[in-house]
């Protein structure tokens, strides 16, 4: 039987789970060569890690069975390793051809800047060997397209403006046109590169080596590989847990953020479940593997992303539906001309005209510009196709945690039970018996008491009860801050007034704390992790920009996304969601005909990231893996970028769109007079140069666009100031 599994097949792609590509990744090549003579075969891309390889075929000509049989033979172990189209390796010749062309490209203007001779027969064929050396990529490209590998494409068109250009000795402006595109696709390789460099770094869970617990109890330092299901590990404070498993004892609180997305560290006691790559922040755990590796959630979480980035249908770009109908047109109209008038002058002349050099130029220097416009604000974006794709979301999902909110606990109420204590009292107190504790919802207590110049006495002595909170001894008075679980424990229990309060701060999707001094509750916080400020504006302007679907998404509890759905007006929660269900809606959004935009900053979104039509990644506190797997990065935590950027997108494919029209429209004046004989192959080779630089003069106006960003307007919306939430 074939070790060969096939995991899907639709619309002439297969993709395939070849085991020995995954135990021999250095043999990946190999599959390149066996599928190159299939009939039918257009495109593959190999993922050595997963073994996951996606082919992509003529639909009437895709036969599994034999792409199967191909794959089926796993190569000797002699057998040398070949390098494959999907390796970054190939992004070497990519930059030779990048530097090698902007060289020469620097040389010609230094030399007109100097006002040297004119370029020679002999530098001019010079610059036409340097000019085919640049444009080598395309050229197979439109080979590919003639062997019937392909449709006419972009590939076509630059190689047909690549040749007229050279017939015309225009080499100066075909080394321009190249040296552009090729920019774009060396981003694209170098993007890919540090995509699979940071999946890599994610495998390794970041601990190497973990503690075996023996039978006898004895714990041995052993390499993270050795572990296997079964094994009981033991896991410290401030290291990451390494397997999935089941706690065999001990307490912690465990941040699980970059699995479930949840902003607060849960309470992680025996019996209970936890993820390979969380974090123990406090206390230590006996951890009985369930899971190691690939095997485990974080291995799963990038198994998904490397399938979701095969699954990921393409674009199709303005380019490529333009050169789709502009190439084949251009061909007929000249092959038209002769055979009407038999002038095969008149046919070139027609050739010339609509040589599609402008029409090359029209969308890479929109594109190029409106990233640089972009990169100027500190958005980066990671190629034209994912600037021109958001620009036509109609969906937008935004993960919860970090993105609509800071993803940090902050205090949002101080309510004070007693007349003997103000609001500022019950808040320094709190932060008294906080002083020296770890857990995030503390640390949010002292920095805010700082925040308000308040004085927190220092207690004498304090202890940690985890899971509940703190007790500590405060001249001679017993502190105690934490859960209401806490005040029970120790004989305090909550007045029926601190009942309605503490439901009313749940109910606002607060984390109730309560602070009682010796057996008297005088106070409670409300901590909560807020809505950033202007998040609501920007959800209104997405509407405005005709997004039709607006979808909240978060592993975080259901009450507490509702809390901030109901806030910004989003009425489409999907709560409790792992990686595996956040990667399910992207895929039922699209199966439903929406262009989705995903807007994340998580580990546990990369999946989602990764198969959305465009990932958005907002760029202070992503994960180094969020980042890589997005298409688009946005500076800092200004939400108001993502409006920002679908507004410049818009505006970008409005400009391609002139563009286009600016060519056409002067080729359809040359094509009229050509026809009729009126002009020249030298009037023809002056006009399309004047359609060239009139693209480029309206690309080079995006340079300075300024994209409208929304003021924020619903600063009511986060947390309000304390003078306005407190309670005497």
């Amino acid at each position: 039987m074939s070790g060969v599994t096939v995991c899907s097949v639709a619309a002439g792609r297969a993709r395939l789970t070849v085991p020995w590509v995954r135990a021999r990744p250095g043999s990946a090549g190999l599959v390149d060569e066996r599928l190159t003579g299939i009939s039918g075969f257009r495109a593959l891309r190999i993922f050595p890690r997963t073994g996951s390889v996606v082919i992509w075929m003529a639909p009437d000509r895709l036969d599994v069975d034999r792409l199967v049989a191909a794959l089926e033979e796993a190569p000797p172990p002699s057998a040398p390793a070949k390098p494959t189209r999907s390796t970054p390796d190939s992004s070497t010749g990519e930059l030779a051809r990048l530097v090698v062309g902007g060289a020469v490209l620097a040389l010609v203007a230094l030399r007109r800047l100097l006002r040297r001779p004119r370029i020679t027969a002999g530098s001019s064929g010079f610059l036409g060997a340097i000019t085919l050396f640049t444009g080598l990529p395309f050229f197979r490209g439109a080979l590919r397209s003639l062997r019937g590998r392909s449709h006419p494409g972009t590939d076509t068109l630059v190689t047909a403006a690549t040749v007229i250009s050279l017939v015309l000795r225009e080499n100066v402006v075909a080394l321009t046109v190249l040296w552009l595109l090729n920019i774009g696709e060396f981003l694209q390789t170098l993007t890919l590169r540090r995509t699979r460099r940071a999946i890599e770094e994610l495998l390794t869970i970041g601990e190497e080596r973990v503690w075996l617990v023996r039978e006898e109890g004895v714990e041995v330092e052993v390499a993270l590989e050795d572990i296997a299901p079964g094994d009981l590990v033991a896991v410290y404070e401030h290291h990451r847990i390494p397997v999935d498993g089941q706690v065999l004892s001990g307490e912690a609180l465990v941040d699980q953020a970059a699995i479930t997305g949840e902003a607060l560290p849960v309470y992680a006691h025996a019996g209970a479940e936890v993820y390979a790559g969380t974090i123990i922040t406090s206390g230590s755990l006996a951890v009985r593997a369930t899971a190691v590796g690939r095997d485990t959630t974080v291995g799963r979480i990038i198994s998904r992303v490397e399938e979701a980035q095969s699954d990921r249908a393409p674009i199709q770009t303005v380019a490529t539906r333009f050169t789709q109908r502009f190439v084949p047109v251009s061909f007929g109209l000249a092959a038209l001309t002769y055979a009407v008038t038999r002038d095969a002058r008149r046919a070139m002349t027609m050739l010339l005209i609509a040589c599609p050099c402008a029409a090359g130029l029209a969308t890479p220097t929109a594109i190029s510009a409106a990233i640089g416009n972009g990169a100027r604000r500190g958005t980066l974006i990671k190629g034209g196709t994912h600037l021109e794709g958001v620009g036509r979301v109609s969906a937008v999902v935004f993960d919860k945690t970090g993105t609509l909110t800071f993803g940090r606990p902050l205090v949002t109420s101080v309510v004070s039970l007693s007349e003997n204590f103000t609001a500022n009292e019950v808040l320094s107190l709190a932060a008294s018996g906080e002083l020296h504790a770890r857990h995030p919802l503390a640390q949010a207590i002292v920095e805010h008491t700082e925040e308000q110049h308040l004085h927190a006495p220092i207690h004498q002595a304090c202890e940690v009860v985890l899971g509940m909170g703190m007790r500590a001894e405060l001249d001679g008075t017993r502190l105690l801050v934490g859960s209401p679980a806490l005040l029970r424990q120790h004989g305090v229990e909550l007045t029926e007034e601190a009942q309605g309060w503490t439901e009313r701060l749940r109910g606002n999707g607060e984390t109730v704390i309560c602070i009682a001094h010796d057996d008297e509750l005088i106070g409670l916080l409300g901590v909560s992790d807020a809505v950033r400020s202007g998040a609501g504006t920007v959800i209104q302007q997405l509407r405005e920009l005709g997004v039709s679907r607006l979808v909240l998404l978060t592993g975080d509890a259901p009450e507490t996304a509702q809390v901030v759905a109901d806030r910004l007006g989003i009425t489409e929660v999907h709560a409790h969601a792992l990686p595996e269900a956040k990667l399910q809606l992207i895929r039922d959004l699209q199966t439903e005909g929406h262009t989705v935009a995903m807007v994340g900053d998580g580990t546990n979104d990369a999946p989602a990231l990764a198969l959305a039509d465009v990932g958005i990644a907002m760029g202070a506190h992503s994960s180094h893996v969020a980042l890589e797997t997005a298409d688009i990065a946005l500076p800092g935590d200004d939400l108001r970028q993502v409006a920002a950027v679908v507004e410049l997108s818009r505006h970008t494919l409005r400009v391609v769109r002139q563009n286009y029209g600016l060519a056409i429209g002067v080729n359809l004046m040359g094509l009229v007079a050509g026809a009729g004989g009126s002009i020249n192959p030298v009037l023809a080779a002056l006009l399309h140069n004047t359609s060239s630089i009139a693209v480029v003069a309206n690309s080079a106006r995006l340079v300075n666009h300024t994209p409208h960003l929304p003021q924020p307007a619903d600063d009511f919306l986060t947390a309000a100031p304390l003078e306005d939430r407190r309670v005497h």
